[in-house]
């Protein structure tokens, strides 16, 4: 997947791993071996490690020269995320799952994490853009988070990205983007690992009605 990934022209990969220490690491070897020194790589753990293993793992990958790694460890645990911040030379990026500047508020100022990953899908546009001018009053970089919203989501963030002084990377699932694209009239999606900005109107979007019609789901009540 990763040596696919490279030869449709994407220059960062991103690997989500919930493995034990050791599988993560040889995991993280191969691929990297796999791929050169060239291609950017991160790593999201999905909350998989207490402070401690989330230390010791991630002072292992140092040498891998990892653009992040993600979400290493409880993201209500901020105690511990700041431990782990200040214990590693590699970025930590996080924030996927806080909502508004009030949060992140003390995440900065604390020095929680180095890169904030705000999910448009659950802040909005007008929260996402608090948290970024937050973030860059600390010299923070955004990499907005794609996960589970909808293709209207993905547009929005793709906005977001263009009018964020501090945006580093935007997420792309291409297998998930098709799915999530299929209720849509014409074509909207990355070319070699890029984004083009929309010329339409809003977001940018043309939806299909009658494609959204055979997703109907009819109350059983």
């Amino acid at each position: 997947m990763a040596e696919w990934s490279v030869g449709k022209g994407y220059k960062y990969l991103k690997m989500h791993l919930k493995e034990d220490i050791e599988q993560t690491l040889d995991i993280v070897n191969e691929v990297r071996k796999r791929i050169g020194d060239s291609i950017g790589l991160m790593l999201d753990v999905h909350m998989g490690f207490e402070t401690y293993n989330a230390i010791k793992l991630g002072k292992q990958l140092e040498k891998h020269n990892l653009l992040w790694l993600e979400s290493p460890s409880d993201p209500t645990d901020i105690p511990g995320l700041c431990e782990i911040s200040s214990s590693l030379d590699l970025p930590i990026a996080n924030g996927e799952w806080t909502r508004t500047k009030y949060e992140m508020r003390e995440i900065f100022e604390k020095r929680a994490y180095d890169i904030s990953m705000p999910d448009i899908a659950r802040t909005g546009l007008t929260g996402g853009k608090q948290i970024a001018t937050i973030a860059q009053l600390y010299n923070i970089p955004i990499s907005p988070h794609v996960g589970g919203g909808g293709i209207v989501a993905i547009a929005a963030t793709l906005q977001y990205s263009i009018n964020t002084p501090n945006f580093l990377l935007m997420e792309h699932s291409e297998q998930g983007h098709a799915v999530k694209a299929a209720i849509l009239s014409e074509n909207y999606d990355a070319k070699d690992g890029k984004y083009s900005l929309p010329k339409r109107p809003g977001l940018g979007l043309m939806i299909d009605e009658e494609k959204v019609e055979k997703y109907t789901i009819e109350p059983s009540l």
